[in-house]
């Protein structure tokens, strides 16, 4: 399938994922933000529970099918359904803590303060940074903070730029090619182009589509911020990487 829109190492679909994925190559990393099944108001999509679980596994199998040994997967998910990530999600996954340093107030005796991001490796050889590679990241998400790329006024919940950029760097070998499936408004596809990866991404609504163009074209003009010049490379076996000490 031919990408929609297309520009340097960046290519765009618009489209369902679960047909545009199967016609995809080879990537090195998933990292996504699908609907959570909690009734959330889409410009299009109906993020109904019912029947949640089946339909996002049998995206995250097809996007896992494309990836080479060791690539990160990184899904994000909400709380609330905490309790069927394992019946949602069978891989020996572990939670990474997307934090943000302000909450809404909710009438609960609990606050929501991080977004529950699950994070497995295909097997092979995982590769990672290790400047910061800590199982959490604290985001600014202050309204007062939300200018330049991290205001999109036309999509109703876009994750902070800062913290897509910050998992790229991490766990996303420079230069490799991310995959983000649910593309919504784009914020993995700006993270990549800003970090020297490469990007695809895959989005159902038009409008977030165009959203999700404009701010990636805009990204490719601004030219990357990193220079991508790949750190020492450490690379850890699929298992070993939770018994032994980083370096």
């Amino acid at each position: 399938m031919n990408p929609t829109w297309e520009r340097g190492n960046v290519r765009l679909y618009l489209g369902d994922c679960r047909e545009v994925l199967p016609t995809l190559g080879r990537v090195d990393a998933v990292v996504t933000d699908p609907p959570f099944g909690i009734g959330f108001k889409y410009e299009s999509h109906d993020d109904t529970p019912d029947g949640y679980g089946k339909w996002i596994w049998s995206c995250v199998e097809m996007a896992e099918a494309k990836c080479s040994p060791g690539s990160p997967v990184f899904i994000w998910q909400a709380m609330p359904n905490a309790p069927r990530f394992s019946q949602w999600f069978p891989r020996e996954w572990r939670i990474f803590a997307a934090a943000k340093n302000w909450v809404q107030i909710r009438p609960t005796a609990m606050q929501y303060s991080f977004d529950p991001v699950l994070v497995w490796w295909t097997p092979g050889d995982a590769w990672f940074d290790g400047t910061a590679s800590r199982d959490f990241h604290i985001a600014n998400t202050n309204p007062s903070s939300r200018t330049g790329d991290n205001h999109v006024p036309d999509h109703p919940c876009p994750r902070p730029l800062e913290q897509v950029s910050h998992i790229l760097t991490q766990w996303a070998r420079p230069g490799s090619v991310a995959l983000d499936f649910c593309m919504g408004s784009g914020t993995t596809g700006v993270a990549a182009v800003q970090t020297g990866r490469s990007f695809v991404g895959i989005e159902i609504d038009p409008t977030y589509f165009e959203i999700a163009v404009r701010r990636i074209d805009k990204a490719i003009d601004a030219g990357a911020l990193f220079a991508p010049v790949p750190p020492a490379v450490r690379e850890v076996g699929l298992f070993e990487s939770a018994t032994k000490e980083q370096p």
